[in-house]
């Protein structure tokens, strides 16, 4: 069972494209199968995303199940998509699933019916800590918040700060007492930088309380148009062949792209914490650079 929790302090840095991206590429197997909760109380992204239709499974449901005991440990029936696993993993119950696998517990665009789920979700997170692997997608996680309350309940929290954006790095600085306190309460916290930063990781460890530096992430318009569903690899010969000539990659390949490469990367990272301790993190060093 692991919940990593993707957020930032300020700003919008691109929090739900890389848990998304994350979600998308974890080492799955036939016992795992991650699902991404988009638990950002400003209101949800990915059904618009995707042009899903409002739906009785979502983040919604999820909430309102987890305040609900039910012997067993099931919940509410969900759609036909994710009823054959929701027996063995609660939270994809809850779930829909996206064109190419992704499962998805996707939040409502209104902010106030979000916001009701994410404050009854960081009241009951029961269900959110049954999943097998959770990425949660925080989205802007204000201290004292009910976004930052559900960090507590994660094993691992990424903390996406912007380079270059004085007001985020601030923020950040003000903010490492509280993220420290994470780490005091067991919970893993690392940075993700996006964006090109002059400083080393050493440097940005020691403005910030101590707190590693896991991923650095490039800017990547094709990579995030891809996790909004807006890239679609060339069909005809004729383009797919162009498309090669272009780039000297396999169109129908996706790690070229360097966020898809960089979040991949960080979701084996966050694997490997699962069951290591938290000395895990001084045993492997990751460093993903702009491609």
């Amino acid at each position: 069972m692991t919940v990593v929790a993707v957020c930032s302090l300020s700003g919008a840095p691109g929090v739900t494209s890389l848990a998304t991206a994350m979600a998308a590429a974890w080492p799955s197997g036939v016992l795992t199968v991650p699902v991404l909760v988009e638990a950002d109380a400003s209101g949800g992204d990915v059904a618009a995303w995707y042009g899903l239709e409002p739906g009785p499974a979502g983040l919604v449901s999820l909430a309102a199940a987890s305040r609900t005991p039910v012997p067993g440990g099931s919940c509410a029936p969900a759609s036909h998509e994710t009823a054959s696993s929701g027996s063995r993993d609660p939270v994809l119950r809850h779930a829909l699933e996206l064109p190419g696998g992704l499962r998805v517990v996707a939040a409502p665009s209104d902010p106030l019916e979000a916001g009701r789920a994410v404050e009854a979700l960081a009241r009951n997170p029961r269900l959110l800590t049954l999943g097998r692997v959770s990425v949660v997608d925080v989205g802007r996680a204000v201290p004292g918040s009910a976004g930052a309350a559900l960090l507590r309940h994660a094993d691992t929290a990424v903390v996406l700060v912007e380079a270059g954006q004085i007001e985020q790095a601030e923020r950040l600085r003000v903010c490492a007492p509280v993220l420290g306190s994470l780490r005091q309460d067991g919970v893993r916290v690392g940075l993700a930088i996006t964006g090109h930063c002059q400083h080393t990781d050493s440097e940005v460890s020691q403005v910030t309380g101590g707190l590693p530096v896991w991923a650095r992430l490039p800017h990547d318009t094709t990579g995030a148009g891809l996790v909004r569903g807006e890239h679609h690899p060339p069909q005809r010969l004729r383009d797919r062949l162009a498309a090669w000539r272009a780039q000297r990659r396999d169109p129908d390949g996706l790690e070229w792209m360097p966020l898809i490469k960089a979040a991949k990367a960080l979701a084996e990272l966050c694997d490997d914490f699962d069951g290591l301790g938290l000395g895990a993190e001084k045993r492997r060093v990751l460093e993903v650079q702009a491609a």
